[in-house]
């Protein structure tokens, strides 16, 4: 009678020993499955916006200086990286409790950066616009309640962002047009085209 229970928690052990091998092997093959599975899905996505990317590039290159093969291949990776953006985004966004509010700022770059100050990713190299000091030598002018109205009587506003100007705000006024922009949203374009 000893012996049996001496044997007994020496079972106990060895059984439960084998319960916990079991689960972690369960959840070790249930990992491997899931990153599997999600690999899946990273390859899909990055293949479908490689190929939309391809496509959109190709017609964008066509039509400027860049070229129907470069703009196709910048277009292709282009498609690609923001394809897996998007699905590390939703696959963050499934694992929180939070809106997509968040994810879609990000994907849209509204929380990091502006349009203008991203570089012309179909561009092919050379300055081909003006010097930082030629561009400077362009006058400027301050918006007042005299300069402020067009003929039409509507207000003046800025070409490029469409935004109407504000008194006391300093502009650039072209020589021969007298067109009227915004310093941040001329002055870099001028330097670049």
């Amino acid at each position: 009678m000893e012996f049996m229970a001496n044997q007994c928690p020496l079972l106990d052990f060895f059984v439960n020993l084998v319960k916990r091998v079991r689960w972690v092997g369960g959840l070790i093959i249930s990992v491997i499955i899931g990153n599997i599975f999600c690999a899946i899905l990273t390859f899909c996505f990055a293949f479908v916006g490689t190929l939309l990317g391809a496509m959109t590039g190709a017609l964008i290159g066509q039509e400027t200086e860049s070229g129907f093969i470069r703009g196709a291949a910048v277009g292709a990776v282009s498609g690609a990286v923001f394809s897996i953006e998007v699905f590390e985004c939703s696959l963050n966004l499934w694992h929180s409790d939070q809106s997509g509010f968040g994810c879609l700022l990000y994907l849209m770059g509204a929380d990091e950066m502006r349009f203008y100050e991203f570089q012309n990713i179909f561009d092919i190299g050379g300055d081909r616009g003006l010097s930082g000091a030629s561009v400077e030598k362009i006058p400027t002018i301050s918006i007042t309640s005299d300069n402020n109205f067009d003929a039409s009587g509507d207000r003046v506003s800025c070409s490029v962002c469409l935004q109407d100007f504000q008194i006391g705000e300093t502009v650039r006024s072209l020589p021969h047009c007298h067109h009227m922009f915004h310093l941040p949203c001329i002055d870099k374009w001028l330097i670049k085209h």
